[in-house]
């Protein structure tokens, strides 16, 4: 069994530099590590430069992306990468401000070793993300059925007291790791949504080839950012744009109608005028399938 993992950065030395020895001295030495520079203009390029030459017990490998593609062109190129290497059996996701427990790859071993007899149906296993002692539970969703349709909504909190593992059906990209015949089945992550809902989306498409599984016996130190939710920025776009693409895809019509009310309601209940005109910019660009940067949010962007 041989594990590869892909992180992806942009303009986050410091926290690249913490996350980075997460992987380099993991308890189960990771088999390949790859890290994909989105473009970094704050001495990432020539930390990586130095950082690759170093022996630290793994083959460690950059792709240096020519221009800024987001999150989603950064895993897409990332994974392309790794799936070049027919070795690699298994295959961890992760943005550089997640940091791995030092002895996950371990736990994701045993928990493969153990659960052999499930493994022809499993897709992808999803670590618990948190801090402090604290699961989150907007890392890793469920869709819901109700009179709504069906809604992704975050994992109830009690489920993460069961540590040998539950399915879900959607996960983000910090500390998931993927089977590769699965991903190979799946395809690659959307480079074109630019930022967010990337990883649902693609969780999607995984699901259609297996169940996705998620372990707290995997740990991953991941803080959990809600500024973009209380701002009216460039975020606010792209998350609206990406999840109406994706529910007009894999889900009816009807689960898209009540999707869209959500965001909207949100949005209103934001009281700032400014961030409906966002929302409903990336309700309009989802529903004509725009993908791609905007001519006007792009990162960096408020309103």
């Amino acid at each position: 069994m041989k594990f590869g993992a892909v992180i992806v950065t942009y303009n986050r030395i410091g926290e690249l530099r913490r996350s980075l020895k997460c992987y380099t001295h993991q308890t189960r030495p990771l088999d390949r590590l790859i890290v994909v520079d989105n473009c970094s203009t704050d001495g990432t390029v020539e930390y990586l430069r130095q950082w690759e030459k170093k022996d630290e017990g793994v083959t460690k490998e950059v792709v240096y992306l020519p221009s800024n593609m987001g999150g989603s062109g950064g895993f897409h190129h990332g994974l392309k990468k790794m799936l070049t290497y027919e070795d690699i059996d298994w295959i961890w996701v992760a943005d550089d401000d997640a940091y791995p427990v030092l002895d996950a790859f371990e736990k994701a071993e045993t928990f493969i070793n153990d659960h052999a007899d499930e493994m022809d149906t499993i897709a992808a296993i999803c670590g618990g993300c948190g801090y402090d002692g604290h699961f989150s539970n907007i890392q890793r969703f469920r869709l819901k059925k109700s009179f709504f349709g069906l809604q992704d909504m975050p994992i109830p909190q009690e489920w993460f007291s069961n540590n040998d593992g539950f399915d879900i059906d959607m996960y983000s990209f910090v500390g998931t790791v993927m089977k590769r015949e699965n991903l190979m089945k799946a395809g690659l992550p959307r480079e074109d949504f630019f930022i967010y809902q990337d990883d649902l989306e693609h969780s999607m498409r995984m699901k259609k080839t297996g169940r996705i599984v998620c372990t707290t016996s995997i740990k991953i130190h991941h803080r959990d950012n809600s500024a973009p939710l209380r701002e009216v920025s460039w975020r606010d776009y792209y998350a609206t744009r990406n999840i109406v693409i994706l529910y007009r895809e894999h889900l009816d019509k009807w689960s898209l109608f009540w999707r869209i009310a959500r965001r909207r309601l949100m949005a209103a209940l934001s009281l700032k005028p400014q961030k409906l005109k966002v929302i409903n910019a990336g309700i309009r660009d989802g529903k004509a399938d725009k993908t791609g940067l905007h001519e006007v949010y792009r990162p960096g962007w408020k309103g």
